[in-house]
């Protein structure tokens, strides 16, 4: 995997340690994008998030939007890369970009992942806001250590009302008579999350944002999760039990085509 570092906008040694970002009383946020074919999806959705975030905790950026902006743009355009994986982490002094040729592995959207629910559980709304993405992390770093089986794609977080929230980095939705559900609270309010809302009313298949069990999950037609990287991946089983009868299900691979002719719209790229 080939990686690139930029700090406020400039090239670095990707093997450079970048100290701010490590001291014990820097906090930071941070945006996961990607690219097709040269051009940052969503783009405007993310750096609202990233400032959103920023206001939730009381972090002043040094810089605007349209400066990020441009710096990531700048970075994607010397990286030589036209599909790739970026990490944007700005801090009170600093903007700091990652570039990568991270990729989802192919199988994932044809057989669907089995996922499981673990014992750590979502931080309570009004203990750690989830809405905000920032270095203090640590809830969903403690889903990744969780140990399971080799097959487990995904670790699942319940809130302490037992009610599913999402993922490490996905958010999750469920299909029940040609509808969606997804968790209303306790989640972050993903950018590929409301791509696939906009999907979902363009094949008017009508979106129920709700409270939702691993029961109702157990017994939904069809599942699936959604991030920038991995856009709609199928889920195969959670906790040992089927969902469905076919992956991707009916819903999930209309959701699936009609993401990628939306993107191509958007972002104008050729087939």
């Amino acid at each position: 995997m080939t990686m690139l570092l930029f700090v406020n906008g400039k090239p670095v040694d990707s093997d450079r340690v970048v100290p701010n970002l490590f001291e014990e009383d820097r906090l930071s946020v941070f945006e996961s994008l990607r690219s097709y074919h040269g051009k940052i999806f969503r783009l405007g959705e993310h750096l609202n998030r990233l400032f959103e975030s920023a206001k939730t905790v009381r972090l002043n950026l040094p810089k605007t939007k349209e400066v990020l902006e441009e710096e990531l743009i700048q970075s994607l355009r010397l990286s030589r890369q036209q599909d790739a994986f970026l990490r944007l982490a700005v801090d009170d002094q600093n903007s700091y970009i990652w570039v990568t040729n991270r990729s989802r592995p192919a199988w994932i959207y044809r057989k669907g992942v089995a996922i499981k629910t673990v014992a750590i559980r979502r931080n309570a709304v009004n203990a750690e806001p989830p809405e905000a993405k920032t270095s203090a992390f640590f809830n969903n770093v403690l889903l990744t250590l969780e140990e399971h089986d080799s097959e487990i794609f995904e670790s699942i977080a319940l809130d302490v009302n037992g009610y599913v929230t999402e993922a490490t980095s996905w958010n999750i939705f469920m299909v029940r008579a040609q509808k969606l559900f997804t968790p209303q609270v306790g989640i972050l309010h993903g950018v590929t999350r409301q791509f696939v809302i906009k999907c979902a009313k363009a094949e008017h298949f009508p979106t129920l944002e709700s409270n939702l069990t691993r029961h109702d999950l157990w017994n939904a037609e069809e599942a699936f999760l959604t991030n920038t990287s991995g856009e709609i991946v199928p889920i195969r089983s959670l906790d040992g039990r089927k969902i469905g009868t076919q992956i991707p299900g009916i819903v999930t691979q209309k959701l699936m085509n009609r993401f990628r002719r939306t993107l191509q719209q958007e972002l104008k790229v050729e087939n």
